[in-house]
């Protein structure tokens, strides 16, 4: 049976010369290997279709040179301006492999007591960790996984920036109508943006009437009615309102420009979300994962864009080291850690979107609430786990469960419960 590094180096076909890269945003850097280790040549290329070509004659010129079989590159995937290389070799039906940033530089000082730091070095490193098998088995995106991943990247993006500006709010909130977060709990609710469109200073509130207070927030409202209660509550409140005065024009400008914002983020928000779930219908795996209740279309999108193809992977374990939740042992002259917390080596934004699916799968699917259940309430020789080791147990119990649904092309069913021998012979009589 082969091990990691073995069935790596399978992958590395014999007397193929190995083309170390360090790309950079203007220039990058290459190196020559011969799998004897011996460099044959150093340049640098553009960035650019230009330099591509150069890269590209001037490897062959180096197979030829050496009397290698063929070529494979060796891309050190520091930052994003490797992706344009990768994509022009998987084009043009070149091997390639990626190599871990982490893992370069940790062998880079590691075999120089120096720790010198160059373009040239680190191209070298590249394609030395190749040729012993320290590469990452990626496959890039692409058809309709890369649509969605682009699409949930600038998704989440959008809930970002929206997040930073609902924060904004609620800090001016607190200092000019310390209030209003009373009344409307969702601070990016219709009639919530309405009122802060018009009127977000208490004085400017208590300067109309009840009537024409409630006059102006139905003027130029969309969608439903506004909540009357709501209103009158506010209203109320503004009359004793502790909000601070000074300086109060100022906010009230800077509030109206953050509700505009926040409007505009919404719109993009529902425009992306309808684009997430048009290309998930157009993936074939993505209705057994659907069929899984408690799990929403836009997390199915996310694991989708994550994770792409999961027939892709051997194995569910696969899954769970590239979202990071994987524990990690600690041990040392016989001693081991008591504590095996996540890795948290992988994706962040795979390992967001699990977490946020397993609170849903713990308030909505009872299969889940049950099994969690059993974990936290063993008996102590077995380890119960915590309240944050069950969210990660979920996680990983959730991604295990959908690979197993790809796989073996089946809807999700809820088990049936357990019922105790003694309760069966009952109701058998």
């Amino acid at each position: 049976m082969k091990n990691n590094t073995a069935r790596k180096l399978s992958q590395i076909p014999p007397g193929y010369l190995i083309m170390g890269i360090d790309p950079h945003k203007k220039i990058h850097v290459a190196v020559a290997m011969t799998q004897d280790t011996i460099i044959h040549t150093r340049f640098k290329f553009a960035n650019s279709r230009q330099g591509y070509e150069q890269v590209m004659r001037s490897t062959s010129d180096q197979v030829v040179k050496t009397g290698s079989t063929g070529v494979i590159f060796a891309i050190e995937t520091g930052g994003h301006y490797w992706r344009n290389l990768a994509y022009f070799l998987g084009e043009q039906g070149i091997l390639f492999r990626l190599i871990n940033p982490f893992t370069l530089k940790r062998m880079r000082d590691g075999k120089d007591i120096n720790r010198r730091k160059t373009d040239f070095r680190d191209a070298e490193m590249a394609a030395e960790l190749l040729r012993n098998g320290e590469f990452v088995e990626t496959k890039l995106p692409k058809g309709i996984y890369a649509e969605l991943r682009a699409t949930y990247s600038t998704y989440r993006r959008l809930v970002k920036v929206r997040s930073r500006a609902k924060n904004l709010l609620k800090g001016l909130l607190d200092g000019l109508f310390p209030e209003f977060n009373q009344v409307f709990k969702n601070i990016c609710g219709m009639t919530s943006l309405q009122v802060l469109s018009i009127c977000p200073a208490p004085r400017t509130i208590t300067s109309m009437k009840p009537e024409e207070f409630e006059a102006a927030i139905r003027k130029g409202f969309k969608g439903r009615a506004p909540k009357v209660r709501k209103l009158h509550t506010i209203y109320s409140l503004a009359q004793t309102s502790i909000g601070i005065e000074t300086g109060a024009d100022s906010v009230s400008i800077e509030l109206s420009l953050l509700v505009q914002r926040l409007r505009l983020l919404i719109e993009q928000i529902e425009r992306t979300e309808d684009i997430l779930v048009r290309l998930l219908y157009s993936i074939p795996d993505a209705r057994y994962l659907l069929s899984i209740v408690g799990i929403s279309h836009i997390s199915v999108a996310g694991i989708l864009a994550e994770l792409g193809p999961l027939g892709a992977y051997r194995n569910a374990g696969q899954l769970i080291k590239m979202a990071g939740t994987n524990p990690i042992e600690w041990e040392s002259a016989g001693k081991r850690g008591s504590h095996t917390p996540m890795s948290k080596k992988g994706r962040p934004g795979l390992r967001w979107c699990i977490w946020t699916v397993a609170m849903c799968l713990l308030r909505h699917n009872t299969d889940f609430r049950s099994w969690a259940k059993e974990r936290r309430e063993r008996p102590a020789h077995l380890h119960p786990l915590k309240a944050r080791e069950v969210f990660g147990a979920v996680a990983n119990r959730l991604l295990r469960l959908a690979y197993a649904l790809v796989r073996e092309q089946n809807f999700y069913q809820i088990p049936k419960p357990k019922v105790a021998p003694e309760l069966e012979l009952v109701a058998a009589i």
